[in-house]
């Protein structure tokens, strides 16, 4: 029996039809049947059991029902991380970036890597926090740079860089002149913050209830040129890394550090099942010297 049989057969037990079966498996209802019989023979007991119901698995039907649905997970998650090292040993890397990251790296991080690797072709994308380590765990992509909390156990994490995390506000807050502020007092004047899908927000929640502080902001926001904005309207306050807060270049406002110390911690995350390819490890140990250097 082949794998395609095995699936048919899984198929047909949780759609209760052979019909049903056959078409998701791009095959006849004739053949269909003939793929469940051949199996039937070779395991010497039946299957399958037709009534009112559609089509049920016997006693013997259900054994295999559950052995086939492992046998069918493993090649499929076996198959698929042979198509994901062909590739990465053809030179195709896809990695993907929560959105900032390459703003410090700078883009002569990718230039500089093409460089010295031009038989390696990266795919990269940027995207909210959130949606990298999923992309990762789903085999979307083969790398990903994230900021994060807490580690998945199933994501190996090689630490890059951390940025502390400052607290911005603007020549009409009574924290201007300050040298440091605790996010107690802060939280005193309406603060601007990126929404839940970026850890930033996480962290600055995370050490307001750390404080006893029941974290109250003014507005959440999908990206950090409208915190700035407000910050620069006195609207509200804001909080930024320190490359983020020169890079807008704002000489109205000013950056000051919390008391707390809260960092914005980057990694470069694969997931623990795949195989590391030479190309992949070529990448990884680039990005870990390139970091160091801007560190």
């Amino acid at each position: 029996m082949t794998i395609k049989d095995m699936q048919c057969f899984i198929t047909a037990c949780d759609r209760h039809s052979i019909s049903a079966a056959a078409e998701a498996s791009f095959m006849t209802s004739q053949g269909a049947g003939k793929a469940i019989k051949k199996m039937e023979e070779e395991l010497g007991a039946p299957l399958l059991i037709r009534t009112s119901q559609g089509v049920q698995p016997t006693e013997y039907g259900q054994i295999f029902y559950e052995s086939a649905k492992s046998i069918v997970t493993t090649y499929d998650k076996s198959a698929s991380a042979i198509q994901e090292l062909v590739k990465q040993n053809n030179g195709f890397l896809r990695i993907v970036s929560a959105f900032g990251i390459f703003r410090f790296l700078s883009p002569d991080f990718i230039n500089a890597f093409e460089e010295q690797h031009p038989d390696i072709r990266l795919d990269y994308m940027e995207y909210p926090d959130i949606y990298i380590t999923k992309d990762v765990l789903d085999g979307t992509y083969d790398i990903g740079l994230v900021p994060f909390i807490e580690e998945n156990p199933d994501l190996t994490y090689t630490p890059l860089f951390s940025r502390k995390i400052y607290f911005i506000t603007h020549e009409g807050s009574r924290f201007y002149d300050r040298d440091a502020v605790s996010i107690r007092e802060v939280m005193a004047e309406p603060l601007i913050i990126e929404n839940q899908n970026f850890v930033i927000h996480h962290i600055i929640r995370a050490l307001c209830l750390r404080e006893g502080v029941e974290p109250d902001f003014y507005f959440k926001t999908s990206g950090f040129s409208l915190c700035y904005k407000f910050c620069r309207e006195m609207t509200a306050n804001t909080v930024s890394m320190d490359f983020i807060f020169d890079d807008m270049g704002n000489d109205c406002l000013r950056k000051i550090p919390f008391v707390e110390h809260p960092t914005w911690d980057v990694a470069l995350i694969r997931r623990n099942s795949s195989t590391s390819s030479k190309n992949l490890r070529s990448f990884c140990s680039f990005a870990k010297d390139w970091c160091r250097t801007l560190t």
